[in-house]
């Protein structure tokens, strides 16, 4: 060697993960949440049976050539016209049509949130090697808050969080057509997806990530998003966003407990991997809006098991990317040991579930053919036939009429065949001598309609937008 020439060392770079490595690890999460998703429903512990049986009804009835819609929610139908357009729900219906069972919607579900562990790894590449590419992976599978939303019944927004996850991702290493293309991903969950992907672009044309400022991908996103926006208000008379920058409530007023326990929630947080995002605050800054949103909501969206659960994809993608950039500033070796930890520790798991499983003796008695109304005990169970009603929508006034309904109001009682309902449930008074109770269970009762010398009521047809009506 020369004197005076020096020696340059060349340091180890990880070969990354191959694609079928990853996709097997995608494959055993959706395995993973998937049972888990489908055994709640089937012990009767859904997050929320109501909206399941609806997911369930509308897709059924779009398999079986009927209209994209299902009445119980009393909305808005058609696959255009609901407040909520999921432009993958063909997607949905096409594997339904091969496997026509419930169980198909949970474990898609599943499989839509498990996507999020591809880009997951992939960024943890990117920041700290392959190493904390594999940690990062099983701290997200580890995460309180990532289980509940990969068990959240059937909810496609859930697609924000792969989205969202891969956009940054994408991103960080300046690939403007991947992120794109995870950011259509996400628009076909649901139409204000695009909020949080121009929450990204414009919050990367401000902010470093990946070591520089990534305006030009942030302007294309940012651009991009707001035309989507603006097509789809072009497109619908009406949307519905849980989530909405543009219209938030000045003030609001937030009871004692559930600030309380909003503010253990964030305790939580801080205790988590997302902590480590003040390191790397770029995705950081476009969860701003979404937060800005939950602070200004009534919702209980701290809960990991209930009606709300599926409320986390607003932030969740946001503190994934966050965690796992911010944990690479950290001693390479101890770095994605740590964010394992905080991670499964700093939120308690979602465990399996049962319900009042003593009611399937009355659900597995009624025939697959029967017009039925159901409580939000055993709706769920029942879904996936021609006409489904809950108890509770016979009970309604007059005065409660959907403004788009254009059926008969109230429904009447005879257009069903069977009841399960409470025995407190208001539904029985309105009962005559042509029903008989043909089992009880517990505080449950099981009722048939047996007169066949009254003509049949016709089923209320699904209401649809009416727009001559201001």
């Amino acid at each position: 060697m020369a004197t005076g020439q020096l020696k340059t060392v060349q340091q180890p770079v990880d070969s990354p993960f191959p694609r079928w490595g990853i996709a097997l690890f995608v494959l055993c999460s959706s395995v993973l949440f998937g049972v888990l998703n489908i055994q709640n429903a089937k012990h009767l512990a859904p997050n929320w049976g109501q909206d399941l049986a609806f997911f369930h009804q509308l897709v059924h009835s779009a398999a079986n050539g009927g209209p994209w819609a299902s009445p119980l929610l009393l909305e808005p139908q058609g696959f255009f016209e609901m407040v909520h357009t999921h432009l993958i729900l063909p997607v949905v219906v096409l594997a339904y049509r091969f496997v026509p069972r419930q169980e198909t919607l949970l474990f898609l579900h599943a499989a839509f949130a498990s996507l999020t562990l591809w880009p997951t790894i992939r960024l943890g590449e990117q920041c700290g090697g392959r190493r904390l590419g594999l940690f990062a992976g099983l701290a997200l599978i580890a995460f309180g808050p990532f289980q509940a939303v990969a068990t959240a019944d059937f909810r496609l927004v859930i697609l924000a969080v792969p989205s969202i996850v891969g956009c940054l991702t994408s991103l960080r290493q300046g690939n403007i057509k991947s992120a794109m293309a995870w950011a259509a991903l996400g628009w076909c969950g649901r139409q204000d997806i695009a909020y949080m992907t121009a929450a990204v672009g414009f919050a990367l044309i401000l902010i470093p990530w990946g070591g520089r400022r990534q305006w030009r991908g942030g302007a294309v996103l940012l651009m991009s998003s707001a035309l989507v926006l603006l097509l789809w208000t072009i497109a619908k008379e009406e949307m519905f966003f849980h989530i909405n920058p543009m219209s938030m409530p000045t003030s609001i007023a937030v009871g004692e407990e559930l600030r309380t326990h909003r503010i253990d929630f964030l305790l939580r947080l801080g205790r988590s991997g997302t902590i480590f995002g003040l390191l790397s605050p770029a995705a950081l800054a476009a969860a701003l809006p979404s937060a800005f949103g939950m602070a200004t909501s009534l919702k209980e969206w701290h809960l990991l098991v209930g009606p709300g659960a599926h409320h986390h994809v607003f932030w969740l993608p946001f503190a994934i990317v966050a965690g796992t950039a911010g944990v690479a500033r950290l001693p390479r070796d101890l770095g994605p040991i740590i964010l394992l930890a905080l991670n499964t520790i700093s939120f308690p798991w979602v465990p399996p579930r049962s319900g009042p499983e003593q009611l399937m003796q009355l659900i597995e008695s009624i025939p697959e053919d029967s017009k039925v109304a159901a409580d939000y005990d055993t709706i769920h169970r029942l879904a996936g036939r021609s006409v489904l009603w809950n108890t509770a929508q016979f009970s309604m006034s007059a005065s409660d009429r959907p403004r788009a309904w254009s059926g008969e109001w109230p429904l009447p009682i005879g257009s069903v065949d069977h009841i399960i309902a409470r025995s407190d449930d208001p539904v029985l008074n309105m009962l005559d001598d042509t029903w008989r109770m043909v089992d009880v269970v517990g505080n449950h009762l099981l009722m048939q309609r047996t007169s066949s010398s009254h003509q049949d009521i016709p089923t209320p047809a699904p209401h649809t937008e009416d727009h001559s009506q201001p």
